[in-house]
């Protein structure tokens, strides 16, 4: 996927998870961006590998595009290394910000999971990657079906702006499903912020 549709898909699926506990702020929003494009860091052609060549370079030398980044353990290891930046260097002020930041990445191997490459879930103890999609329900980047999942997602995208601004957005999830999904959200929130 290309970068403006992990940021649109991202953010479709994002806006409403922060609506449910109203942590729907702009610099919320900016972080789960951020976080929709930090696995394709291995890339040196993607939006950040272009801007951090270093870091872009080093990393897909030593583990290939869609390779430790896509992964369970590189979800982890990003998680421990950006909170511990947060914990030396950010004020507590934003303490959710390394929930919103992995939220995001986590929904890019999600997203990558349907590609028709799929993500390697279990690197480096597994080389294979796993596809959600089937033989059917996949995309490949750049090609028509990118498009149209972009398209539908900025739709959802555009639906859901015109909800927040009526002040309805965290209406948009069912009772029971936003209550359970909220319950969830708060205490990983806490178990990171007790790091």
């Amino acid at each position: 996927m290309q970068a403006k549709t992990h940021i649109t898909t991202t953010l479709a699926l994002g806006l409403p998870v922060m609506s449910l506990t109203n942590e729907l702020t702009l610099v919320n929003v900016g972080v789960l961006a951020v976080g929709s494009l930090l696995p394709d860091i291995d890339h040196p052609s993607s939006y950040l590998g272009k801007r951090h060549k270093m870091v872009s370079g080093v990393t897909n030398k030593a583990f290939g595009h869609r390779g430790i980044t896509h992964s369970l353990l590189g979800f982890i290891l990003i998680g421990i290394i950006v909170k511990f930046i947060q914990k030396q260097y950010l004020t507590d002020r934003i303490e959710n910000i390394v929930f919103w930041l992995m939220l995001g990445y986590l929904l890019h191997l999600l997203e990558d999971s349907f590609s028709q490459r799929g993500v390697k879930w279990l690197y480096p103890f597994t080389k294979s990657g796993s596809s959600f999609g089937g033989k059917f329900a996949f995309y490949k980047t750049g090609q028509l079906s990118e498009y149209l999942v972009m398209g539908f997602m900025l739709c959802l995208l555009l639906m859901e702006v015109r909800l927040f601004w009526l002040g309805n957005l965290n209406r948009l999830l069912p009772g029971v499903v936003a209550d359970i999904l909220k319950t969830l959200i708060l205490k990983v929130q806490d178990i990171l912020n007790s790091y």
